[in-house]
């Protein structure tokens, strides 16, 4: 198995996802929300890129069974139904919902990965369970990072480090990394792996999150296999797979 870490979407080559797994990483927030809202009972998650796709997307699907989730600058978009945090989306919302989410830097990235052979969503809540699908989906792996508006984010990088560092020992040596970057990830999630937390709460994005009020969603995306579920792409949306 080997395996490639991308710090963005940005500049990735089709032959570097074709034919693998691609397994999409959003800290704060959107893979953690992906996570909450299937384990709380949504039928699906849809990813858009823009909010105009995606209320666009809305007025063509049945209104009384579909929500529109996402942010743009952390703050729930006006009109929509749903912000960016986890908290948002309990069993008594989401349950039996289609869910539509356009959120800043989640949404491209999970529609880039996309165009893999499979794709994943993976955050600190269920990163076992993405493991277990990535060993079972048993191809080369590009773990892409969603990032923060095209940029580097510490939060993205070190779960990516976390993900590389249980692969290398489900491998038993057979993982292999394929570039800098992996090795760089594997490194800063080492030396941060005792206070995680901490790590996220100094980080660009988790600083922003703080300063409008969404402390507690720092505390809740750090939560390691909080959630035993893995969204899967399948035909333009993300779903638990029985």
């Amino acid at each position: 198995m080997r395996i490639k870490l991308f710090f963005t979407p940005a500049g990735i080559y089709d032959n570097q996802i074709a034919g693998k797994t691609s397994v999409v990483i959003d800290i704060l927030r959107a893979t953690t929300v992906a996570a909450v809202a299937l384990h709380n009972g949504a039928r699906e998650i849809i990813p858009m890129a823009t909010l105009g796709d995606a209320t666009g997307l809305k007025q063509k699907l049945d209104h009384s069974s579909v929500l529109l989730g996402g942010e743009r600058e952390g703050q729930k978009v006006e009109g929509f139904d749903l912000g960016n945090s986890p908290f948002e989306y309990g069993p008594d919302i989401v349950e039996n919902k289609s869910i539509i989410l356009a959120s800043t830097n989640g949404s491209a990235a999970l529609i880039r990965g996309s165009e893999a052979e499979h794709c994943l969503s993976c955050a600190f809540v269920n990163i076992s369970s993405a493991l277990e699908k990535i060993i079972e989906c048993d191809s080369d792996v590009a773990v892409i990072c969603a990032g923060n508006k095209g940029g580097f984010s510490l939060e993205d990088a070190l779960c990516g480090g976390m993900l590389l560092h249980r692969l290398r020992i489900a491998g038993g040596g057979k993982a292999v990394f394929d570039n800098d970057a992996s090795w760089v990830a594997l490194e800063m999630y080492r030396k941060h792996r005792n206070n995680l937390e901490n790590a996220l709460r100094r980080s660009d994005h988790g600083k922003f999150l703080i300063s409008l009020g969404f402390e507690q969603d720092i505390a809740f995306c750090v939560k390691e296999d909080s959630l035993a579920v893995c969204p899967i792409w399948q035909q333009g949306r993300l779903i638990l797979k029985e």
